[in-house]
């Protein structure tokens, strides 16, 4: 809390000062106070705010709270949170296409708006945290040697890393939404079939030792497992597929 930046975009001067005066008795340093949207998205650009409290309402300048709060957005990713005494159904539409975290309709309690920006920054920092843990996963699996294909509930590809690419032919953006036995040719090298769908929920976590195809017509020997993930809301993957160029090894 106590690093926290935070910006105020009001016009009038009264209001501005009183809620720099709340946010400072509830432990945040003092914030920056801009009184138009032109001089909002400069100091955003500036001084980096970790959140903006803006005013749709902006009287003064050409740019309002919502046209500021997009000009900001194009340069930053920061929460915002709106302040406003009105509600009507343009305003709020208007507003609404900037994705705001969050409306304060004035007047509002002083806890009201604690309780609110606590929970914003939480969120945010939570939402960033993750976002860090995936890009981290994803760099180590693109610098996998391993061939990692990853497919949804319906059998389509979602993901290849740069293994996978070399081993079948295909590059991630022409094979993402593509069924995986269409990028992904196996010949079971027991059985001489060739790899099906089914074959990824009847032998998750089984070694498969078979002789992959790829697009060009490059044969290679592999060794493929396949994992099965938990049904997880909002994660478009259902099956990893591991695959092992034997030849390499």
């Amino acid at each position: 809390m106590k690093n926290t930046r935070i910006l105020i975009v009001e016009d009038e001067g009264l209001v501005a000062q009183d809620l720099k005066q709340r946010l400072i008795r509830m432990g945040y340093p003092e914030p920056i106070i801009a009184a138009t949207g032109e001089v909002a998205v400069k100091q955003a650009i500036s001084m980096q705010p970790d959140l903006i409290l803006m005013d749709i309402i902006l009287e003064n300048g050409y740019l309002d709270g919502v046209d500021a709060a997009k000009r900001i957005r194009k340069f930053l990713d920061v929460p915002i949170i709106y302040l406003t005494a009105s509600s009507d159904a343009q305003t709020i539409q208007r507003a609404k296409l900037t994705e705001p975290n969050a409306y304060i309709l004035k007047p509002f309690q002083t806890r009201e708006l604690q309780i609110i920006i606590e929970l914003i920054l939480y969120k945010y920092q939570i939402d960033h945290e993750l976002m860090e843990e995936e890009r981290m996963v994803s760099e180590e699996l693109r610098n996998l040697e391993e061939g990692i294909i990853a497919s949804n509930s319906l059998g389509l590809i979602s993901f290849m890393n740069p293994a996978a690419e070399k081993m079948t032919g295909w590059m991630e953006e022409e094979a993402l939404g593509k069924p995986l036995q269409e990028v992904l040719r196996v010949k079971n090298l027991s059985e001489e079939n060739d790899f099906k769908l089914e074959d990824v929920s009847e032998n998750r976590g089984v070694p498969s030792h078979g002789l992959l195809v790829s697009k060009n017509g490059l044969t290679t020997e592999v060794l493929t497992i396949t994992k099965t993930l938990p049904e997880i809301q909002e994660v478009d993957v259902d099956h990893i597929l591991v695959i092992r160029d034997l030849v390499k090894r």
